[in-house]
């Protein structure tokens, strides 16, 4: 996977952002967004590529109406403020869409931070003028005002997701998901397919829509923002329950895509590879005891462990890229989130493949966005 992302990026190092300007209307919708949602309009709103941006209130019970008000006299030509009873993110997002003007539209959460001094949004763009129906980029983590989980979080977490987006998109012709922090689409395509609150991951219930209708999706590494991550285990925990539990029953809803890379052989295969590691170790561990080569059967025993040197050097990249040396020693404890997956996956994923069931949207804790 590493080898194939390293040719991609070297293949596609010197391609340039498009120089279409001005020509993108973004869509945020917002829920109790009072402590982070300013910085991440104002990003948008000074985004050379940005025309519009349309902020959707969708039924907010704190300060989140009287701050986008405000935020609305203050940025009379670049911000349109929609408010409405609450409906869910897709109902938002698709009523937001009512007002877009442009040919594509990029789709974003109000506590993501879009770089307004990066081209990534042109990155983007390129790839619809090359003929792709939708582009997804990279969510990182914001680690401004951040506590532990966030750093542990970001560790491996942009590397990981350019490398496994681009193998999947090189393997099979799509990544796996356009994230709903950052995704572009052509407006009448989003306009005859949608959004919908059907399930509680709407960004993966579209994609797997699009793929399975033929259309071109794409993976634009160069554009990155940056989502508030979970500052505690409790939020963290509900975060990853709906994630798991949505994708069990977008593979429920889709069931043509079940049994490709995007539904069980998209988790089957690291499953097996885990099981059969434990099998090996245990192996090993009996006949080194038992054996007259025991330090032969100890090196076998020890050589797996080299996935943490692998770890390490993510580590360093995310922390080259965030410029927090601190990533590199916290980047073994990645770990946690890949044994939280998989305990999501045996507590909720199973019984929501089969009933269809998901539980009900808990919203992370937001806390207030400062970026320097």
């Amino acid at each position: 996977m590493c080898i194939v992302v390293g040719f991609y990026f070297i293949l596609n190092i010197r391609k340039k952002p498009s120089s279409n300007i001005n020509s993108i209307d973004a869509i945020v919708p917002a829920y109790n967004e009072e402590l982070c949602i300013e910085q991440s309009l104002k990003s948008l709103v000074n985004n050379i590529y940005i025309h519009k941006v349309i902020c959707v209130n969708d039924g907010s019970t704190d300060n989140t109406q009287i701050l986008l008000n405000r935020l609305a006299l203050e940025l009379p030509h670049k911000l349109i403020v929609v408010h409405q009873e609450n409906t869910g993110k897709g109902g938002a997002l698709m009523n937001g869409l009512n007002y877009v003007t442009t040919a594509q539209v990029f789709l974003t959460d109000a506590d993501t931070y879009v770089p307004p001094d990066k081209p990534g949004l042109g990155y983007m763009l390129v790839e619809i003028e090359k003929g792709a129906d939708a582009v997804g980029g990279i969510p990182s983590s914001n680690l401004n005002h951040a506590k532990l989980l966030p750093y542990i979080r970001a560790t491996v977490k942009m590397p990981m997701i350019i490398m496994k987006r681009t193998f999947q998109q090189w393997l099979g012709g799509a990544p796996f998901i356009i994230s709903g922090s950052c995704g572009m689409f052509k407006t009448d395509v989003l306009r005859q397919y949608g959004l919908s609150d059907r399930t509680k991951v709407e960004d993966l219930d579209l994609t797997w829509t699009l793929v399975s209708k033929g259309y071109k999706i794409r993976q634009a590494n160069r554009c990155i923002v940056f989502p508030q991550e979970c500052n505690s285990i409790k939020d963290e925990w509900k975060r990853w329950r709906r994630w798991i539990s949505g994708y069990a029953v977008c593979m429920k809803l889709h069931k043509k895509l079940l049994f490709s890379r995007y539904g069980i052989f998209s988790i089957l295969p690291m499953f097996l590879v885990i099981v059969y590691a434990l099998y090996i170790y245990i192996t090993l561990l009996i006949n080194t005891v038992a054996s007259d080569h025991y330090f032969i059967n100890l090196l076998l025993v020890l050589f797996p462990f080299l996935w943490v040197i692998v770890v390490f050097v993510i580590g360093i990249i995310s922390a080259i890229y965030h410029k927090s040396w601190r990533l590199i020693i916290l980047a073994p404890f990645a770990l946690f989130y890949v044994v939280l997956a998989y305990l999501m996956w045996l507590i909720y994923g199973i019984k929501a493949l089969f009933t269809g069931v998901e539980p009900e949207r808990d919203k992370p804790k937001r806390y207030k966005n400062v970026v320097e």
